[in-house]
């Protein structure tokens, strides 16, 4: 459930809690699936409609996040920027972040304006961060809040200096990132749909009746059922062998 949660605030779901998404894709696994079987009369094709419906809204919903944070994430350093000049004029911290609000990236403004509104308000400045980071769901902005949070409880103390190394590092991985996911992301996409393309012959094939038939017999069920562990453990592969091995958000409960 931890990773669903990070998955749903990093693709701005943040408003959905994992039971709620887990039952919504689900339940449409279920309606799909029951409409295969009632199309097509084939049980291992609806098995593997179930289960292809919910691999697909785990993937959409991964790539949703991650399409979300690559387009966040070069906000980030504006926003540091601007914290390094507020921080050098002598604004303090709510200041700057209120300033944020009204003059930094525009698609940034709305959670920043909320954040300096609810510390205004007295909800408390560390539940009020928490909430701002679950908002972005990103690694980047998990430590500019510890930052914040430490710079808060410190007086300010090396704040500076933190802001300096951590826009270096948020530019060098954007620029890492966006060159390494460019040269890699057809290829694990290519390899998902070669894993689908059996099951669109399955269900061309379950058209006829004297198909269906033999589908549903045990030999013609075993063979779908090898089939779809067969597709399951290829999927598997897939996304092990083809993931790249993203810094993890550490500074999360």
């Amino acid at each position: 459930m931890k990773w669903l949660r990070h998955q749903l605030e990093a693709a701005g779901l943040a408003r959905y809690s994992p039971i709620q998404a887990a039952i919504s894709c689900l339940g449409l696994a279920a309606a799909v699936s029951s409409w295969v079987q009632l199309s097509f009369g084939v049980l291992g094709l609806s098995l593997f409609a179930f289960l292809a419906v919910v691999g697909i809204g785990i993937e959409t919903l991964r790539l949703t996040a991650t399409a979300r944070s690559d387009q966040l994430a070069k906000y980030w350093p504006e926003v540091i920027d601007s914290l390094q000049s507020a921080s050098s004029s002598g604004l303090g911290i709510i200041d700057a972040l209120a300033e944020i609000a009204s003059s930094g990236p525009i698609r940034l403004r709305p959670v920043f304006a909320e954040l300096v509104e609810r510390i205004d308000k007295g909800l408390g400045t560390d539940n009020c961060l928490d909430w701002f980071k679950s908002q972005f769901g990103q690694l980047q902005a998990d430590r500019l809040v510890e930052l914040i949070r430490v710079a808060t409880n410190s007086g300010g103390v090396g704040y500076l200096d933190s802001l300096r190394e951590q826009a270096h590092r948020t530019r060098s991985e954007i620029a890492l990132w966006g060159e390494l996911e460019s040269k890699q992301g057809w290829v694990t996409g290519t390899a998902k749909l070669a894993i689908i393309a059996p099951w669109i012959i399955v269900a061309t094939l379950s058209s006829r009746p004297e198909n269906v038939a033999i589908y549903n017999t045990s030999e013609g069920l075993t063979v779908l059922v090898f089939g779809l562990v067969v597709s399951l453990v290829a999927y598997r592969m897939v996304t092990l062998l083809g993931a790249l091995s993203r810094p993890r958000r550490v500074f999360t409960q």
